[in-house]
């Protein structure tokens, strides 16, 4: 679970472009940015300490919970690897086959994309990804959070992508972070074109600055209050989509053929949020499907049944 503040710049609409520069990116703000910020702020709830009591209970279940102690045993950083495990293998076939009747089984993340995690910290789902590339093919992962990810997590990532790996400490929404993930993927790109150009990939194009995947886990600090919680996650989920295609999503005027935001055609969005109300989740979830071609609440076992927690899955971006 990544640590980003909860609205620490405000939303900026990102318009990427494939020859985008760093100096250029600062100048991409528009009405739906001030739009987004906006209407956020009017969700915001203070927060209430957190008492000790449920810290309590917290660490009681933390110390009985099976993918703690699995994910202990195995050396990962947190259990969420096993969430992004089973979406990836199990669940997101489950999904395509009750929705659309497919006999394919799909997969989230291919060898040879390039992945962007926001809020790795402490590191679970860039390690999975790792497993499931091939920098032969150009799989390459970077991973941002305000907290730093251990040496051991960087390292483990490192040696799994022989180096096409990048963490970034920093806050995405701010423009400054926002033109180091562009510049790193943008190395990647340039790495992926110079050693592998005679690897055939299913991929659109090898000359990219743009994700296939962006992950999420993140969820804003707790401040003991479950609504609270739940509501400023919710807006984190829809910072991360209006990196991924544009604060433009939310407006019902959206066309997919603008093809801004950092996340590029066909490809896909997953973000952690806590289920908060069809009020609440109604403007995440439609601008979801303005982008998309299927998106999908998902629920991985390693998921605390008791938890509100959920997983919503944008895939195939128009």
């Amino acid at each position: 679970m990544g640590a980003f503040p909860y609205m620490a710049n405000g939303i900026g609409r990102l318009c990427v472009f494939d020859n985008m520069t760093a100096a250029s990116l600062a100048q991409h703000s528009c009405s739906s940015s001030r739009v987004l910020a906006k209407r956020i702020h009017k969700r915001t709830i203070q927060p209430r300490a957190v008492s000790t009591q449920s810290s309590r209970a917290w660490l009681d279940r933390q110390h009985k919970d099976p993918y703690v102690l699995k994910a202990q045993e195995l050396g990962l950083p947190s259990r969420a690897y096993f969430k992004l495990e089973e979406i990836n293998e199990k669940l997101l076939h489950r999904a395509i086959v009750k929705k659309h009747k497919a006999n394919a089984r799909p997969r989230l993340i291919l060898n040879n994309m390039l992945v962007l995690d926001l809020g790795a910290a402490p590191g679970g789902w860039s390690v999975y990804a790792s497993t499931q590339l091939d920098h032969n093919a150009g799989g390459a992962v970077v991973s941002v959070d305000l907290l730093p990810l251990d040496f051991n997590v960087t390292d483990r990532i490192q040696h799994e992508l022989n180096g096409r790996f990048e963490f970034i400490q920093g806050d995405f929404t701010h423009n400054n972070t926002r033109r180091d993930i562009i510049d790193a993927f943008g190395r990647l790109s340039s790495d992926r074109d110079l050693t592998q150009a005679h690897v055939v990939t299913s991929l659109t194009s090898t000359k990219q600055q743009k994700a296939n995947l962006i992950i999420s886990d993140m969820a804003a600090n707790f401040t003991g209050d479950s609504s609270t919680d739940a509501i400023q996650t919710i807006n984190l989920c829809e910072q991360s989509l209006a990196f991924a295609a544009s604060g433009d999503c939310f407006d019902t005027s959206y066309s997919p053929e603008n093809g801004d935001g950092m996340l590029m055609k066909t490809g896909s969005f997953l973000c952690k949020y806590f289920t908060c109300g069809e009020e609440n989740e109604r403007d995440l979830m439609s601008a979801a499907r303005r982008v998309f071609q299927s998106i999908h609440k998902l629920k991985p076992s390693a998921s605390r049944k008791e938890s509100s927690e959920m997983y919503l899955l944008g895939f195939n971006r128009k």
